[in-house]
């Protein structure tokens, strides 16, 4: 019967551990195959929102028309009239946008409209050799655009868009809110930590204080969003004459999220150093607070590296709280004084409208992931170099 018992529990916690490793695997699957399209170094480097040009090409006494050669390029509808060669794509808002492919050296469109390869072409209003109108817009695709492109004489209007779609903005804010929030939280939990673990009197006062502590652990991000907004934006609306939320805001709020982690991660590994340490210390002279920092702290490196881990992590998935304390504008110029979006936000941002974009989501996904994952394994660098002062 015993037998049985330790078999039935044993399928359970193989079954169990299979299921979780599954649904762990699907979903990689599901976020690479989805934004692997979108990750490159542009997507890292470039603007969220594109630049627009709009330009005229009416001077035909300043340009040729025509006799232009096809380059032949798969995919590439050309205008011999024009030199110039459009091709249909999706842009990362899975848009339809019609891209220049091709210009001749001395198309119209590159020597006086100064468009370059690689623009977007949204709309261009034109006239033929009769005077009618005529109208090309990028919804309708590349073909229809080049064919009356060869109809045209005058261009009177060109919207061409470069850029977009890029996270460059968000990247950097959630670089300030890490550092900010680092700078603030760390020497705040690390203290605490010390002071009731090195020392404070273990009483009741202490109890409670550890006991508020592991609550504060289990309340939802959400109301720490409230807290900030209510609080901290005043504060620094009065401070930096921010206006609304910010990201001196957001790490404020970060700073009172991750203060139990950091507390509790860095008290345990205080716990971890056995006491022959502290007596040792202070039976060759030192004082207390010599052996806590000179001899009790240095051992302890490793737990307040892995503190900081678990804070950088929680500050690049954090999402609830940030809505709220620095607000949900994608922005391509960064200030701690003003409004932004994390990486997380970005993906709210881009999954709350009416037409989600999931393809770069998953691609911020697999950024925020790999960032995670470089963090880790710096830190295991790390601590092979500290293990001289690591206890065993």
């Amino acid at each position: 019967m015993r037998k049985i018992k330790d078999l039935f529990l044993n399928v359970i916690t193989y079954v169990s551990s299979s299921f979780g490793c599954l649904v762990l695997i699907i979903l990689l699957l599901f976020v690479f195959k989805n934004g692997i399209r979108l990750l490159d170094w542009s997507l890292i480097t470039s603007d969220y929102h594109q630049k627009t040009y709009q330009v005229n090409i009416t001077d035909t006494k300043n340009y040729h028309l025509g006799d232009y050669s096809d380059p032949q390029l798969d995919g590439v509808y050309y205008s011999s009239v024009w030199g110039i060669g459009l091709q249909d794509d999706i842009d990362r808002n899975n848009e339809k946008i019609v891209t220049i492919r091709y210009l001749a050296p001395l198309s119209p469109f590159a020597t006086i409209a100064k468009l370059e390869v690689g623009y977007q072409i949204s709309k261009m209003t034109m006239a033929d050799e009769m005077g009618n109108n005529l109208l090309a817009l990028a919804k309708n695709g590349a073909e229809p655009m080049v064919a009356d492109l060869d109809e045209a004489k005058i261009i009177t209007d060109i919207i061409a868009t470069s850029g977009g779609g890029g996270i460059r903005g968000s990247l950097l804010t959630t670089l300030y809110l890490i550092v900010l929030t680092l700078v603030i939280a760390l020497p705040l939990g690390i203290c605490a930590a010390i002071y009731l673990h090195e020392f404070a009197k273990q009483n009741q006062f202490t109890h409670i204080i550890r006991t508020m502590i592991d609550i504060t652990t289990g309340i939802p991000s959400i109301i720490f969003g409230l807290v900030g907004a209510i609080v901290f934006i005043p504060m620094m609306n009065k401070t930096i004459q921010s206006s609304g939320g910010s990201i001196a805001s957001g790490a404020l709020t970060l700073t009172i999220i991750l203060l139990p982690t950091i507390i509790k991660t860095t008290e345990e590994s205080l716990k971890a150093i056995p006491n022959s340490y502290r007596m040792a210390s202070l039976a060759l002279g030192a004082s207390k607070s010599q052996t806590t920092f000179k001899v009790i702290l240095p051992n302890a490196v490793f737990g307040i590296l892995t503190a900081t881990l678990l804070s950088i992590g929680r500050i690049i998935g954090e999402s609830a709280a940030l809505i709220y304390a620095v607000g949900t504008a994608i922005k391509d110029s960064v200030a701690i004084n003003e409004k932004s979006t994390s990486l997380a936000v970005h993906i709210w941002s881009l999954m709350g409208g009416e037409n989600p974009n999931y393809e770069l989501s998953c691609a911020i996904s697999i950024i925020i992931l790999l960032i995670v994952g470089l963090v880790s394994l710096g830190v295991k660098l790390i601590s092979r170099t500290i293990n001289k002062t690591e206890v065993k």
